[in-house]
């Protein structure tokens, strides 16, 4: 009811009052009652006026923070208890309702600004006008970034005990998620990254846990937006406090979800996914141990939650597993933990649902990008991608052919894949390795034949050996003859291996070339299904199998050349994306 100027100078007075008198006046019940009623209506005072009270309330509350921990010290000195325990009153009193009136400033302003935004009102100028003029968005960082520091100091004698006042907890907590909700506020940095540490404290530090987690599965399942800003907030906890509570008890909750519910909420579905695949990015190790209660979902009707566990696999496979430390048993669970969740990606290749056959096949062609997949694997993932390129789906055929070609991209084996220039170079060392045997003590040989440790590692799979040496062995040890531009016959006379060392060194190359010379037939049986993909009637099939082809024939596959002049007639397609690729 009052007019601009009384108004500006009833504003100017409480400002006064807080600055002038001590922190704790907001206890007087004048003071208080005079900043709730200019904070009730806050979205209606005037820009200068809103500058001011903001700036004397977060002013108090960061000069009040400090004097929280200087208690603590006081305590030990002083011999009177009553005038502490005061002190502890006002100082707690005076907490509360500087971070009520902060954070129901930011929630009012920013429900106001939503409601003018989503009003069609022509003057849309006018309005952007009006909210920028008193530079709102750099006060709501700093008051947010006031009420986390709150949060993360030692509290505990303020409030008589580790945990906080239940209501005080529950009206930061509550109100910071409403904020969450804002995809305008997650934009601003200082103000999500404030947000994200406020949650953190109040779930990991607080034990805010069981609230929280609701509160994180209503965002995930409502505001697709919000779905890697929750992610952070959550890994971020795990980091500060080294207390992956948050993050397990969501997992939980998500696996103990009925898997039905997924297939009539799919959008719910969609963000769950998001959110398990970008946390498995954030916190992989922490994934590794807990993904075991999210197993049920692959058997669920949903195929977006399959895709998303196939999105989680791959990243753990990823990044899970690369340290190095911990003890014998330690590393033999992460490697029991690993080859089972390679097992259930190759499974998964032929999954009922056509979408989660494409997805694991992507997955697959990341993993071979990141150098994931080790040459003991390597022709097991080429043997099921060429099989899936006579899927009866246009989008997992198209995966498969995507894969063969990261496959040819990223291969251990080498510039050239000919199988006769595996085959002689094969052939030499295997001839090396009869040379070698019969040097060491008969009970020595013995015991090395008889054992794959040669040629394996310690995950059980085909060492990856040295692969620059590898190449190296396969390239230079063949003739001129065998070289990539010359389609002559091989031959193997006069034809020298260099010594690469023992006897075990000679075994693991010779594995290694053995896998390369699978890979090779394994692409060069491929060549008969691109002929047949080239007459299908998918777009997408001819111009993915064009691209595969002109791959095999960079890398003189068995059979490329005379695949690659059958795509002419192509030329004359109607379809301009076909006759695009052949040209």
């Amino acid at each position: 009811s009052l007019r601009p100027s009384d108004l500006e100078e009833f504003v100017k007075g409480v400002s006064f009052d807080l600055s002038d008198r001590e922190l704790f006046c907001i206890e007087d019940q004048d003071v208080f009652d005079r900043v709730y009623s200019l904070i009730r209506s806050f979205y209606s005072l005037p820009p200068s006026c809103k500058c001011n009270l903001v700036e004397s309330l977060r002013s108090n509350l960061s000069v009040l923070l400090p004097n929280v921990d200087s208690i603590s010290r006081s305590v030990q000195d002083q011999e009177d208890e009553v005038p502490i325990i005061d002190r502890i009153t006002s100082h707690r009193n005076a907490l509360k309702i500087y971070t009520f009136f902060l954070l129901t400033i930011i929630t009012t302003e920013e429900s106001h600004i939503s409601s003018v935004n989503s009003t069609k009102v022509p003057a849309r100028g006018r309005k952007k006008q009006i909210i920028q003029s008193w530079n709102w968005e750099p006060q709501r960082g700093r008051m947010l970034n006031l009420i986390a520091n709150s949060l993360e100091i030692n509290l505990s004698l303020l409030f008589g005990s580790p945990d906080l006042d239940e209501n005080y907890l529950s009206f930061i907590a509550k109100n910071s998620f409403s904020l969450f909700e804002n995809a305008a506020i997650l934009k601003d940095a200082e103000a999500k990254d404030a947000l994200c540490r406020i949650i953190g404290a109040a779930a990991t530090k607080y034990r805010y846990i069981v609230q929280s987690c609701a509160s994180v599965m209503h965002l995930i399942h409502k505001y697709d937006f919000a779905v890697v800003h929750v992610a952070d907030a959550v890994a971020r906890a795990e980091s500060k406090y080294s207390d992956g509570t948050l993050a397990v008890t969501i997992l939980r909750d998500i696996g103990r979800t009925d898997p039905k519910a997924y297939v009539k909420d799919t959008v719910g579905a969609d963000n769950v996914g998001r959110f398990l695949v970008e946390l498995a990015d954030r916190l992989p190790k922490l994934m590794s141990t807990n993904v075991g209660v999210l197993v049920p979902h692959f058997g669920g009707e949903s195929y977006k939650i399959r895709n998303a566990l196939v999105g989680v696999l791959g990243k753990l496979v990823a990044k899970a597993f690369n340290d190095a430390e911990g003890d014998v048993s330690t590393k033999s669970l992460r490697l029991r933990t690993k080859q089972a969740m390679l097992e259930i990606l190759l499974e998964r290749c032929r999954d009922v649902s056509a979408y989660t056959r494409s997805r694991v096949l992507q997955v697959w062609a990341e993993l071979c990008e990141e150098h994931s997949v080790s040459i003991g694997l390597w022709n097991e993932v080429a043997s099921i991608s060429a099989g899936r390129l006579e899927d009866k789906s246009a989008i997992v055929r198209k995966s498969a052919l995507n894969l063969l070609i990261t496959m040819l991209q990223h291969n251990p084996f080498g510039p050239q894949l000919r199988i006769a220039s595996f085959e002689a170079t094969l052939e030499q060392y295997k001839r090396k390795l009869n040379e070698l045997e019969p040097t060491l003590p008969t009970e020595h040989s013995s015991k090395e034949s008889t054992s794959d440790g040669e040629s394996c590692n310690g995950d059980g799979e085909i060492d990856d050996l040295n692969l620059e040496v590898t190449n190296k062995m396969h390239q230079d040890s063949l003739p001129d003859s065998c070289q990539p531009e010359n389609g002559e016959e091989i031959s193997e006379k006069d034809v020298s291996v260099p010594d690469i060392g023992n006897l075990e060194q000679t075994k693991a190359l010779i594995a290694s070339l053995e896998a390369g010379l699978r890979f090779s037939k394994c692409m060069s049986d491929s060549m008969p299904i691109l002929v047949q993909l080239m007459a299908s009637s998918s777009a997408s099939d001819v111009e993915n199998a064009i691209l595969l082809l002109m791959r095999c024939k960079q890398f003189q596959i068995d059979g490329a050349e005379a695949c690659l002049r059958k795509i002419l007639p192509l030329a004359f397609s109607q379809d301009k994306s076909i006759y695009e690729a052949v040209e």
